[in-house]
């Protein structure tokens, strides 16, 4: 039999491709991620989505962004193309269901769920340095306004997001992997999260399960389809 140069291949660099690379990595598999799109620095990311070249991924155009946009005929499927994957253009968001969504009667006689995915979630959390945003906007005051008119004041909760809260601009040695992980600066509130972050704050997955798989051995190939 024919020898190979990995055990696995891992197609697209996304959350689910870097959590798969780190995890098999762990567990001492040669890993490969392709990734069709490119592996990009801070600075190179647009600082507009009117950059269209720069943020659409569009290469039958020559537009080689980070925001790909897929037309089926009920429904219209947005994702992201880069190292890193969808994390680049996500807005960091990390609610967790509530009650009745767990307890739903679709599913709730299959398992207890809450319970039995708690661990999932609490681990996702830690991997992506989630934390309740540190601040309110005039966005989050109208939101709650209207949770209190409605008489469900309890439905308001502060965004729980993906982002090093620091001192704004002030850059540090990795704050959650024990220095095994790459810096970061603190957010500077600049409501770019969507176009990929030029400030080195969110925690894509470039700076969490891809860094670490790729720290442990795994090899990545962009711009590769």
């Amino acid at each position: 039999m024919a020898e190979h140069d990995y055990d696995f291949v891992i197609i697209g660099s996304g959350f689910g491709g870097s959590t798969a690379a780190l995890r098999l990595t762990e567990k001492g598999w040669r890993v490969l991620v392709v990734e069709k799109g490119s592996e990009l620095g801070a600075a190179e990311f647009p600082r507009s989505n009117w950059d269209v070249r720069r943020y659409m991924w569009m290469p039958w155009l020559g537009f080689r962004g980070l925001f790909n946009m897929s037309f089926f005929r009920h429904v219209t499927v947005l994702s992201g193309v880069g190292v890193g994957g969808g994390s680049l253009v996500y807005a960091c968001t990390h609610p967790v269901p509530k009650e009745s969504f767990f307890t739903s009667p679709a599913w709730a006689d299959l398992a207890d769920w809450k319970h039995e995915l708690a661990p999932h979630y609490a681990e996702a959390k830690r991997m992506l340095g989630v934390t309740e945003t540190p601040f309110r906007t005039r966005t989050d005051e109208v939101l709650r306004e209207i949770a209190i008119e409605r008489g469900q004041p309890e439905a308001f909760e502060p965004t729980h997001v993906a982002i090093w809260f620091g001192k704004p601009g002030q850059k540090v040695s990795d704050p959650y992997f024990g220095g095994r992980g790459p810096g970061r600066t603190g957010c500077n509130r600049c409501g770019g999260c969507m176009l990929g972050c030029r400030n080195d704050a969110k925690n894509s997955l470039d700076k969490n399960y891809l860094y670490l798989a790729r720290s442990g051995g795994a090899e990545l190939l962009a711009d590769t389809q």
